[in-house]
């Protein structure tokens, strides 16, 4: 069933594959792979509040599984940007968003402090957050780590010739 849900991701049909985790998980609901992919496939087919409900329910399975720690994080962190976008982030609650983006993100680190997607994902949160100094070593981290990643533009350093 795992290669099926794959080849409909593959092939763009994430609802389809989300139907086929959602069997899965209620076969083995303690199971945090299942429910990350779930939340993954979830937010590919434009289903945020599913796709976070899911990413919960990895979380509770085993709140140390990085890729759920990680793809929570990111997701929180992708709908606090929304609401920033659309003038929202003053609010407490949207705020809150942005702090339970970088405790996830965080706690992703300690497990998995090779992953590059976290640390640049982590420097944006901090940037938000007002933390240059932490946005900073996130997004050094997250270049070095992985060369191909750019800086966002006023983060570039200019080198001498």
């Amino acid at each position: 069933m795992r290669e099926t849900v794959e080849a409909l991701s593959k092939a763009g049909k994430h609802l389809e594959a989300c139907e086929l985790l959602e069997k899965l998980a209620t076969l083995s609901p303690h199971n945090p792979l299942i429910w990350n992919d779930l939340g993954v496939q979830y937010e590919a087919a434009g289903e945020m509040d599913k796709a976070l409900d899911a990413l919960r329910r990895s979380h509770q399975a085993d709140s140390t599984y990085p890729p759920a720690l990680y793809n929570l994080g990111k997701f929180t962190l992708d709908r606090f940007i929304g609401f920033h976008k659309a003038g929202l982030a003053a609010k407490e609650e949207v705020q809150g968003m942005l702090i339970e983006a970088i405790d996830l993100l965080n706690a992703n680190l300690d497990r998995d402090p090779d992953n590059a997607d976290g640390h640049y994902q982590l420097a944006l949160a901090y940037g938000l957050n007002q933390d240059e100094r932490m946005a900073l070593a996130h997004m050094t981290v997250a270049l070095r780590l992985r060369q191909t990643f750019e800086a966002p533009s006023p983060w570039r350093i200019e080198r001498a010739p």
